[in-house]
């Protein structure tokens, strides 16, 4: 049988695995070719993924099902958390990503796209040349719920997910969503981010540096260590403050959920708005037009407790409006037990809204999200009424909030988790029926000849 041969171009180096033939210069020639042989099986490329094994696990669990799994590694952070069989280097600039990746698809032949973050910029530009050419990029994504789910969508996420800006079918049959597992992932999650960026930032070359998604601070190591440190001073501080507005203050506060600065939600679907001037914005409106005896709380997200001091800006600017008596901050906690007893929640873009969705509290989403439709939630379309909101919140009937909660969980969430092991074995298992995987007509036709003989 003659063998057919296809050849790639590699601005990088290629490892390859049996079956496979390829030769490579050094890492910093552009002259590098990998030799693909006859096509057997569907062809799967993973891009970046989430920091840890996540990935890793996921490439080993398609070919163990019968695919063809690569992975471009892209920093020393992503070679790190992956197998060396089967990978692909990128030692390009981003400028040469995108023709290099378009002739890459097509020359391997890929079947499907799978990445982690739709929003990083090289993901941009290869979830535009997987619709050009007319391939299936799956994104995935932190759960829109969590704990206990991923979020695994074809085409992008949040603001860019197939979901944006509709609602349920008519037709759609509502199922009861089921209880997320808790994996305790915040720990694993910790250890693995600070073991990818030291690595990225010990071993990338100059060229991978420029297709960083996130640029980070060379004590980024400290501010994860200051993040554990605020966690352990302020707990005791967060539970009192919890249990006053529990006990004493139900239904007389709203709840700010801040996000991530860094995070994709706060770039272009977040319409100019930032953490700061939401603060700001938001005390001084609450100020003059709140009702009496209403107070504010906000809560510092999780992953920014160590790198912001957004605490020390909100009280001294709640202490400028002459408020800081009204004005709670906390930075750990579980937020479902705060917002259904709020009286409102306000948003640039967070998925927490869905706990004000499923709880039936007033919601004012600030910039662009795929909930943010005007029969489910107040749409502020990066110019939000704040005044008007404090009295005249919006909450969409119990029955259209239940089936969109239960429609969003079918389209775009599994069980599972991205940092914890049992949890990646279970998104890895439940992530294989999204991709859709069908019979490869080179394997159905050697079966078939079989049977003849």
């Amino acid at each position: 049988m003659n063998r057919q041969v296809v050849v790639v171009k590699i601005i990088g180096r290629i490892e390859p695995s049996q079956g496979f033939s390829a030769h490579f210069l050094s890492a910093k020639a552009p002259d590098c070719t990998v030799h693909f042989g006859e096509k057997q099986k569907q062809r799967v490329i993973l891009l970046q993924g989430p920091v840890g094994p996540f990935f890793k696990t996921l490439q080993h669990q398609l070919n163990e099902h019968g695919l063809d799994a690569w992975r471009i590694c892209f920093n020393a952070g992503d070679c790190f958390f992956s197998s060396k069989s089967k990978r692909i280097i990128f030692y390009g600039k981003s400028m040469e990503w995108e023709c290099w990746f378009a002739d890459f698809i097509a020359a391997a032949e890929i079947d499907q796209i799978v990445l982690f973050g739709a929003e990083r910029p090289i993901h941009r530009v290869a979830r535009a040349v997987g619709e050009m050419a007319g391939i299936p990029v799956h994104t995935l994504e932190e759960g829109y719920v969590r704990p206990g789910f991923i979020t695994a969508e074809e085409g992008g996420n949040n603001a860019g997910c197939p979901l944006m800006g509709k609602l349920p079918p008519s037709n759609f049959c509502e199922q009861e969503p089921q209880k997320g597992e808790s994996y305790k992932a915040f720990l694993p999650m910790c250890l693995y981010g600070i073991a990818y960026y030291t690595v990225r930032f010990l071993f990338s070359s100059r060229a991978q540096r420029g297709l960083y998604h996130r640029h980070l601070a060379k004590l980024e190591v400290f501010l994860w260590i200051r993040n554990g440190w605020r966690w352990l001073k302020h707990r005791h501080h967060n539970f009192l403050i919890m249990k006053n507005l529990l006990r004493n203050l139900r239904g007389k506060f709203y709840l700010i959920p801040l996000q991530v600065d860094a995070d994709s939600q706060m770039k272009d679907a977040a319409l100019g708005w930032t953490q700061n001037n939401l603060v700001s914005s938001v005390m001084k409106s609450f100020a003059k037009h709140a009702p009496d005896r209403t107070h504010l709380v906000f809560k510092i997200h999780p992953l920014e407790r160590g790198h912001t001091n957004l605490g020390r800006m909100i009280t001294e600017v709640s202490e400028a409006y002459g408020i800081a008596d009204r004005v709670s901050v906390i930075d750990s906690g579980p937020l479902a037990s705060l917002t259904r007893r709020s009286a409102g929640m306000i948003t640039i873009n967070s998925t927490s809204g869905f706990s004000a969705i499923y709880h039936g509290i007033p919601l004012l989403v600030v910039g662009q999200t795929f909930y943010a439709h005007p029969e489910l939630v107040t749409c502020g379309n990066g110019a939000p009424d704040f005044d008007r909101f404090w009295s005249r919140g919006h909450v969409a009937p119990l029955p259209l909030r239940r089936a969109f909660i239960s429609w969003m969980y079918q389209e775009a969430l599994i069980p599972g988790d991205f940092y914890a092991k049992r949890g990646i074995a279970l998104g890895c298992s439940n992530l294989l029926p999204r991709l859709k995987i069908k019979p490869f007509e080179v394997q159905e036709r050697a079966h078939q000849e079989q049977v003849a003989c």
